[in-house]
């Protein structure tokens, strides 16, 4: 199954292109599923047509979904949530006010993720496109699997064994309940399904991630921080879409000037994401609504190109070794020197690029070998590894 996921700033237009790609594809005769993340849903609205919890046939080949994340607690993380509330509630929080804070934030995001086990598992779909929440909230949660997997296997098991160990007399002194064996084993179930998404999004034969833009210096500046943030993570891009670009003719009397400011920011762009493919949807004289609006955007954004297809084919992090030296290097387009900074220690890596950091737990291939060169050059950063000096 081929796995398309949409991500840019608020208010960009992400959700009507990722709709619109959906019934590109549908109407090609590919099994589509399009689901939303943001908490904040409208994919409904852009769609017109009814969309809730449960998969809704909007048309032919073409399945739409918003995620809720108090249903996806109910049906699979019942013990977590039970516990979440249980605690709250036993601090003095109403029954209501528990329940909401028992959804902690991103959650959205992350059972749409592992959603994707799911319909993949299914097998009744083709293609599934993911509409995610603004960029932000976007890179917290691919970043989550690589925290998971350093504090599992860092902290997990000892802490597991004592809590459960003191959890009688503990529960006593503290006045509130312990997690038990059932929270422990669904934490386990939610960090193997993430595993098992993070291999499925970091394989670029499989998934791409679409950044979507509009042609305004802010803009421009966080999806470029947003492209460097994911490839830091591993997850490959393939596209960059500018939507909302004033096309010529409209270019005249009070757009005029806009226009030309536009055209100056296109060509940043260009520059920018280079050698990634720069796709353009224009600005339309009229909201583009329902299935048939959105297939012309999508016409217009795509042109020629399938939007199935993957687009570009590029590894944004990779690690090659031969004699001995292993080389590792990063996409991190639009930063500069002092952003980036670099810890070593046994067995781990840790960048920081900005305000995201990665904790990288290094394969064992890599035992006894130290950073012996670190630097930045034409937007990559390139880390060297030699056995121990």
């Amino acid at each position: 199954m081929r796995i398309i996921l949409f991500t840019g700033k608020g208010g960009v237009g992400k959700t009507s292109l990722s709709a619109a790609t959906a019934v590109a594809c549908a109407r090609r005769g590919i099994r589509t599923i399009v689901l939303s993340t943001d908490a904040a849903h409208s994919l409904a609205d852009v769609l017109q047509a009814k969309i809730g919890p449960e998969p809704v046939t909007v048309e032919e080949n073409l399945t739409a979904q918003e995620i809720n994340v108090h249903a996806e607690l109910r049906h699979h993380w019942g013990a977590i949530r039970g516990y979440l509330k249980k605690f709250l509630t036993s601090q003095g929080y109403q029954e209501v006010m528990a329940e909401e804070l028992a959804v902690m934030p991103g959650m959205e995001d992350l059972f749409a993720l592992i959603k994707l086990l799911e319909i993949r598992d299914e097998g009744l779909h083709d293609l599934a496109i993911i509409d995610c929440a603004p960029t932000g909230a976007t890179l917290q949660l691919l970043g989550m699997a690589d925290v998971l997997q350093w504090y599992m296997e860092k902290f997990y098991d000892i802490e597991k064994k004592i809590a459960l160990a003191i959890k009688p007399i503990a529960e006593k002194l503290i006045k509130a309940p312990m997690p038990d064996k059932g929270v422990y084993s669904s934490i386990e179930k939610i960090y193997e399904r993430l595993m098992e998404v993070r291999d499925l999004l970091t394989d670029p034969k499989i998934s791409s991630i679409r950044l979507v833009t509009n042609p305004e210096k802010i803009v421009i500046q966080e999806t470029q921080r947003a492209y460097t943030y994911i490839s830091l993570f591993g997850f490959p891009v393939d596209a960059v879409l500018a939507n909302r670009v004033i096309p010529d003719k409209a270019m005249r009397g009070y757009l005029k000037d806009w226009g030309k400011l536009q055209k100056k920011y296109m060509a940043g762009i260009e520059r920018a994401f280079a050698p990634l493919p720069i796709l353009q949807a224009p600005l339309f004289p009229t909201e583009m609504l329902g299935p048939s609006a959105l297939a012309k955007m999508a016409e217009a954004a795509y042109d020629s190109r399938n939007p199935e297809d993957i687009l570009w084919q590029g590894r944004p992090f990779e690690l090659n070794g031969e004699d001995g030296k292993y080389k590792m290097s990063v996409m991190a387009p639009g930063v500069t020197k002092k952003d980036i900074d670099l810890w070593a220690k046994k067995g781990e890596l840790i960048i920081k690029v900005g305000d995201f950091q990665r904790n990288l737990i290094l394969p064992g291939c890599l035992d006894g070998h130290v950073v012996s060169k670190a630097e930045y050059k034409d937007d990559v950063f390139h880390v060297t590894f030699e056995k121990g000096l």
